[in-house]
């Protein structure tokens, strides 16, 4: 019943926000052209901006009708084609990287395909922005030719897009007011249930890792008192200090575990820092550390370290291709 609620109001305001928009459209272009101009932005990214907005609520439009007739195709919800959506949502997203790369020159380059073992893995992946949370939904379905599913957080339902086919994919959205042990009994779950050779991701950031959110975490720890945390925080310079419940849960299920970090995307995860990034200078790198869980420690506690560790060296690997890329107008310590 609440996700029928839910998409009564957010499938509308999807289908009633594109002729806004494009009704918009003239005026909104002037506006961004003659703001990128004052704003000495000679690549426009305000402009360029907009259009992809356009093109992302297009997309949103097609999932609509698709997913229903994704449904009626299933026996009215039945039976429905799991390996068949994760393929579709991995085109869904391909299309949306293509026009990124035509529209803001973003382009991808992806790690090792020898770096993702068969059978169901964990992937533990960092978190700057909205788009780094897609690329496994390309990368798994597309290039591995592999089902794969997620952990995200409730909020994300309210795109129609992740709602239906998140659902779907039997993905599950984290509500982070509510009840630990629930929540951390439903991410033990979703493993189970995953396609067999699936990935299922996690962020065990929580959130996107920016300055701000780094000052709020670091301040909330020390309010809290734990201070020991609040160093190892202040330790990265680009990453927030993972919550492990969620990670330790798959950890649990699981014969490998692939830590998937990206540069690229720093200074994304809000308006401004789009503008100030966009058009990309250069490609996203993507890369993938792979773990056999029988190299991890057993106990919960040891694990936590583990995860910190590599926590540390993915932060001193971002920080490294940051320094010899030279292409981000992002200050981690802003």
């Amino acid at each position: 019943m609440a996700a029928l609620k839910r998409r009564l109001i957010s499938i509308p305001l999807v289908i009633l926000l594109l002729p806004v928009c494009l009704l918009l459209t003239p005026v909104a272009l002037l506006y961004s052209l003659i703001s990128d101009l004052r704003g000495a932005r000679k690549a426009l990214p305000t402009f360029r901006l907009w259009i992809f907005t356009i093109v992302y609520i297009l997309h949103e439009w097609f999932v609509i009708p698709l997913s229903a007739l994704l449904w009626i195709r299933g026996g009215f919800g039945r039976s429905l084609d799991i390996p068949l959506h994760s393929k579709i949502q991995g085109l869904w997203v391909g299309s949306l990287l293509r026009w990124a790369g035509r529209l803001l020159d973003v382009s991808v380059e992806w790690p090792d395909h020898q770096a993702f073992p068969e059978g169901k893995i964990v992937v533990l992946s960092r978190h700057a922005s909205m788009i780094d949370a897609v690329l496994p939904a390309f990368l798994f379905p597309i290039r591995l030719d592999r089902p794969v599913h997620y952990v995200l957080k409730r909020e994300l339902m309210w795109l129609p897009s992740i709602d239906i086919f998140g659902h779907r994919l039997g993905n599950h959205f984290v509500d982070r007011s509510g009840d630990t042990e629930r929540e951390v009994a439903a991410i033990d779950n979703l493993i189970d249930s995953a396609e067999q050779n699936a990935g299922v991701v996690i962020f065990p950031e929580g959130t996107y890792a920016t300055p701000s959110t780094r000052r709020k975490v670091i301040s909330s720890l020390e309010r809290r008192g734990d201070h020991e945390l609040a160093g190892f925080a202040n330790q990265l310079e680009y990453l927030l200090p993972p919550k492990p419940s969620g990670a330790l849960a798959l950890l649990r299920r699981t014969e490998d575990v692939v830590v998937f970090g990206h540069v690229g995307l720093e200074g994304v995860a809000e308006f401004k820092g789009l503008r100030h990034n966009l058009p990309a200078a250069c490609p996203i790198l993507t890369k993938a550390w792979t773990f056999n869980i029988a190299d991890l420690p057993d106990l919960d506690e040891a694990r936590i370290e583990w995860l910190h560790d590599r926590w540390l060296s993915l932060d001193a690997w971002v920080a490294d291709q940051h320094l010899h890329r030279g292409t981000f107008n992002y200050s981690p310590l802003s």
